[in-house]
């Protein structure tokens, strides 16, 4: 999953050309292929990314397809409201894409099918990484959605600031000094009073929330009952004690002061994901006027949690009359070896496929981050998300604790039992079957 800052997508359809068989066969799906019948997969998704992937990669390596591929590209903001009302009949797509925060959404609908009955695609799923996996798993055990990308998250942080204030030389230092939430509060107490409060720790309240959604033991919703994790009560004491002690910038989350904080020397570092470091803190190290970069300033440590943050799964249609053709569209984007790993090396981007992270993450000098390895610290992280407590309600649910709870008691607005009642009341509202205490 990838996002720019300062970019809006217009939704666009793409018409991608696949050479086109005159077989007047019957195909697997009962469509007819050939002149009177041209078969099209249709893909709907929220990244341009997919255009990409199909046009340099997917369609060079299988340069005799017998059907033509059309991929939809709407805004992340629009893509929900456009897909759910046709998912389920007989306009709906025959692949969607789902971002991170909404898959388990679609993963739960009953209206993708089960990637395991294709057998190349089944035997292929067991180099994927399992947290992955269980993302794209419902509550019946069938696999349903698959992603081509892995998207843990670290801390990104100036490395001069690292240096100057606290006197450490290397992301080891600074993991073991930021390793637990309190050791992440002193670090922070520290650089603000080493630069007269001049440098904030974080940019705001999601350099938090990510990481300790993750580490949940519960999440928000079992068995249909609303979960308040312990974690929750820490996330909301430490965010107020850090704003109330003026050691977070409080950037509303990728505002222009949030991105802003990536070029000046306001803020000391950021917890990102993997695509974050490409597309977030990398096009927005110089600032706007050209007059500072922080590129190659730039450090990262795994920091208090391990945690994943967005991806993009993609899923086969029940209503798809092209099952197979998508299908295969799905294992080469998802699971195949040779295109997962060139991909890795073209972007950068962390893959899906164990094999080829084992294989590939030994080689890797990122330049912006002063030649450190980040490839393979995130690898390492990999195997330690719990993916369990990722459910259907979490964009929503999410949101609504930010904006109810999360946001208002770290100001100052609310006291603590009234961001937990204003927080359940808004779940209400929003799910009036669930079951809250």
């Amino acid at each position: 999953m990838k996002r720019r800052w300062g970019i809006l997508l217009t939704a666009s359809m793409v018409t991608l050309l696949a050479a086109c068989g005159n077989s007047s066969e019957e195909s697997a799906n009962g469509k007819e292929n050939g002149n009177d019948k041209e078969k099209t997969v249709e893909i709907w998704s929220f990244t341009d990314e997919i255009s990409t992937m199909i046009n340099d990669y997917y369609l060079p390596s299988h340069p005799d397809l017998d059907y033509k591929i059309n991929v939809v590209t709407t805004p992340t903001e629009q893509f929900e409201a456009k897909l759910d009302p046709i998912l389920g009949s007989k306009d709906a797509p025959d692949v969607v894409l789902m971002e991170g925060n909404f898959a388990k959404k679609y993963v739960e609908s009953g209206m993708l099918t089960d990637l395991n009955q294709f057998s190349s695609l089944s035997e292929n799923l067991e180099n994927t990484y399992d947290y992955v996996k269980e993302v794209g798993t419902n509550k019946d055990g069938v696999q349903v959605a698959n992603a081509w990308q892995a998207a843990p998250g670290a801390f990104f942080y100036r490395d001069s600031f690292a240096k100057e204030y606290l006197g450490i030389e290397t992301p080891e230092e600074m993991q073991e000094t930021i390793s637990t939430w309190d050791g992440f509060y002193e670090t922070a107490k520290k650089i603000d009073e080493a630069s007269n409060g001049e440098l904030d720790m974080i940019s705001g309240i999601e350099d938090l929330s990510f990481p300790f959604y993750s580490t949940r033991e519960k999440g928000w919703v079992v068995d249909n009952q609303l979960e308040i994790d312990n974690n929750i009560t820490e996330l909301l004491e430490l965010a107020k004690k850090m704003n109330e002690e003026g050691l977070m910038l409080d950037a509303p989350p990728q505002s222009e002061a949030y991105f802003s904080g990536m070029s000046n020397n306001k803020v000391f570092g950021y917890s990102l994901p993997t695509w974050g470091l490409h597309f977030w803190l990398k096009p927005n190290a110089e600032s706007s006027d050209a007059s500072n970069s922080t590129e190659g300033d730039w450090k990262m440590a795994k920091g208090p949690a391990t945690y994943f943050r967005g991806g993009t799964w993609m899923g086969v249609t029940e209503t798809s009359d092209t099952k197979e053709a998508a299908a295969d569209i799905v294992e080469y984007l998802t699971t195949d070896p040779e295109f997962l790993k060139q991909w890795a090396e073209d972007t950068g981007d962390v893959v899906s496929n164990r094999t080829v992270v084992d294989e590939i993450k030994g080689g890797f000098s990122e330049e912006f981050l002063g030649g450190q390895n980040h490839y393979e610290q995130f690898a390492d992280q990999i195997d330690s998300i719990d993916a369990s407590i990722v459910t259907e309600y979490d964009q929503t649910l999410n949101t609504l604790f930010n904006d109810s709870a999360l946001i208002p008691y770290s100001k100052g607005e609310i006291k603590l039992d009234q961001a937990i009642d204003d927080f359940k009341n808004a779940a209400k509202n929003a799910y009036p079957d669930l079951e809250i205490d």
